[in-house]
């Protein structure tokens, strides 16, 4: 009995116990002492189960040794993943989605290898070292939080400073007024292509010079914002602003959008070269806020038309789709008694609609004067005159001598194009060719072509050539078209000695004049507040209240007032003068400012190293 129960017991002892957590306690070094001696010569307890039970952990713990021996790739994948994640998640707002999905796979795999490894973990912190670690990190992390609450304040908080001798790039007073009072958010969307796709450095640098308005605009009020948008990555917004013109013609272009009332303005630059930036950023935020309105002056006292004047013969058809246009309408009136008479200073345009009577030499200086830029005192406007006139072959003929002083030819009689009229009107012209280089704000508004315009018993239009100013047709009639001096007739003389003067014709014109004809030329460019703008049309009817909505010609219209006043400055603001402050050195000069900034710096941070190291050694 004896040996055999020793030989069970040796067999037991050579066996590995099922049980796992028995099989970790019996792996353990044991002290030989008297009764563990004594407990092996008795029979075991165990020894004579039949089947012994096993722990759920058994199962993992294959896994679980695989984690172990490879703790340190999976660590080292952890952390990129977190890295990875949070920076597609900060940066990369497209792929966000995936970059929540790598930091949570980054730490599953952290979080794992620390549950397996918890011994080894709490042991790393609880030692000396890993305590030296938890409080480095501790300070690190504080650090970093200082140092993000201090960015996140200052940028809440942030105030810009023009340490330039001429303030440079401050604004001016009119301006911080302006946005200080801002009624309604305000929004600034510049088209500009991408800059690596800008080879011209001069776009360049005026896309730079808007930017930097528009966020120095944007930092005086929290109501101020700008965007820039890219015309041909966003169609979608070209369209809002310009329908379905091209977006290859939308660039460098800037809206300036009221964002509650929806009414937005278009800035056209005073220049090509940005000079009156500033300016011209004010007037069109007081537009698109409705803050202030352009004027536009109706002169009357001359046999005009009336722009209150509801009978088939008025204009208030014409009153009503300027207003509607945000444009203020007022009448400017002239008795023929009334000599001393002045074009108010804040008229943007000037508008004389058919005449019947003649125009007094003291009306003919005031308009003079106007167009000029200059007052009756002497002193001078902000700029010189926007005129629109609207002619008839039976124009009074003071009014026809006032606009030939300015290059401008009105013809006495009317045009009749076989080729181009209106079915059973042979008189009244349909206008549907237009001139591909005029300007598309007035031809090719929103990228939709203008409606045939049909203008009855329209004049042509003649332009002096001289050197004192440039004309464009907007509009031209058919090569079968003819000008006749008698009202009644609508046949035109072809052949013979009286025959009709053959087209084509120019109803429509503009002209940009630098003065008067046989004025003096001027040494150099003049600014373009120095030039005045002047567009004649050949006839008033077309704008009558019976033929307002027929056809185009109210578009034509509308379309050309607003090209006219469209750089027009609500506000007077000087542009900042760019001072030149060069820092002139000779070469010992020049040496000494170069390797000092090399080595200056450098050197006293390795001297503090020194005598650091002296104390300490």
């Amino acid at each position: 009995m004896t040996s055999s129960s020793t030989q069970d017991g040796g067999e037991g002892a050579g066996q590995r116990p099922r049980d796992w957590r028995r099989r970790r306690r019996s792996d353990r070094p044991a002290p030989e002492t008297a009764d563990s001696q004594a407990a092996t010569s008795r029979p075991s307890a165990e020894a004579t189960d039949e089947v012994l039970s096993q722990p759920l952990i058994t199962f993992f713990e294959p896994a679980l040794d695989l984690v172990v021996t490879y703790s340190g790739p999976l660590i080292f994948s952890g952390i990129i993943g977190l890295v990875t994640g949070i920076v597609v998640v900060a940066f990369i707002s497209s792929m966000r989605l995936y970059g929540f999905i790598d930091i949570a796979i980054g730490a599953i795999l952290l979080g794992g290898v620390g549950a397996v490894l918890f011994s080894n973990v709490l042991t790393a912190f609880v030692s000396r070292t890993g305590r030296y670690g938890a409080n480095t990190l501790i300070l690190v992390v504080a650090f970093t939080g200082i140092i993000v609450v201090a960015n996140v304040v200052s940028f809440e908080n942030n105030r810009r400073m023009d340490v330039t001798a001429t303030n440079q790039f401050s604004l001016g007073n009119r301006t911080k007024d302006v946005l200080s009072n801002l009624s309604e958010d305000v929004r600034a969307t510049a088209f500009y292509k991408d800059e690596d796709d800008t080879d011209s450095p001069e776009l360049a640098r005026r896309r730079n010079k808007v930017l930097n308005t528009l966020e120095e605009f944007d930092s005086r009020t929290s109501k101020f914002t700008y965007r820039v948008v890219d015309p041909d990555l966003k169609p979608e917004i070209v369209s809002k602003y310009f329908g379905a013109r091209p977006a290859g013609f939308v660039t460098e272009i800037v809206v300036v959008e009221g964002m509650d009332s929806g009414r937005f303005d278009v800035l056209q630059p005073t220049d090509a070269s940005y000079t009156q930036l500033e300016q011209d950023l004010v007037t069109s935020t007081l537009v698109a806020t409705g803050s202030e309105k352009k004027l536009i002056y109706f002169l009357s006292g001359h046999g005009e038309r009336d722009i209150n004047g509801g009978t088939s013969d008025g204009y208030a058809a014409v009153r009503s789709g300027l207003e509607g246009d945000n444009y203020q309408v007022q009448e400017m009136r002239w008795d023929s008694t009334n000599v001393d008479v002045e074009v108010p200073l804040d008229a943007a345009l000037v508008v004389i609609a058919g005449p019947t009577s003649s125009l007094p030499e003291a009306h003919e200086a005031a308009l003079d004067r106007y167009l000029e830029g200059v007052q009756s005192d002497g002193t001078l406007r902000r700029e010189h005159g926007r005129m629109i006139f609207l002619a008839e072959p039976d124009s009074p003929e003071s009014f026809r001598n006032f606009f030939a002083d300015w290059g401008l030819l009105i013809s006495t009689g009317y045009i009749r194009d076989v080729g181009s009229s209106v079915p059973g009107l042979p008189q009244t012209l349909s206008l549907q060719s237009f001139n591909p280089e005029a300007p598309l704000e007035i031809t090719l508004p929103k990228g939709e072509r203008l409606q045939a315009v049909f203008m009855p018993g329209a004049t042509a239009i003649g332009l002096v050539q001289d050197n004192l100013r440039t004309g464009i047709p907007l509009a031209a009639t058919s090569a079968n078209s003819y000008l006749i001096d008698e009202p009644d007739r609508t046949d035109p003389i072809t052949r013979g000695a009286g025959a009709d003067p053959s087209g084509p014709f120019v109803p429509v014109v503009r002209v940009q004049s630098i003065g008067q004809v046989g004025s003096q030329a001027p040494t150099s460019q003049p600014e373009p507040s120095e030039i005045s703008d002047i567009i004649v049309f050949g006839d008033s009817d077309f704008l009558s209240n019976s033929s307002y909505n027929q056809g185009g010609g109210s578009d034509l219209f509308l379309n050309s007032a607003n090209f006219l006043v469209g750089d027009y400055s609500l506000v007077s603001i000087r542009p900042k003068v760019f001072a030149f402050r060069e820092f002139n050195l000779d070469a010992n000069e020049y040496d000494f400012v170069r390797f000092s900034s090399w080595l200056f710096l450098p050197g006293i941070m390795g001297l503090m190293a020194t005598f650091v190291w002296w104390v300490r050694r």
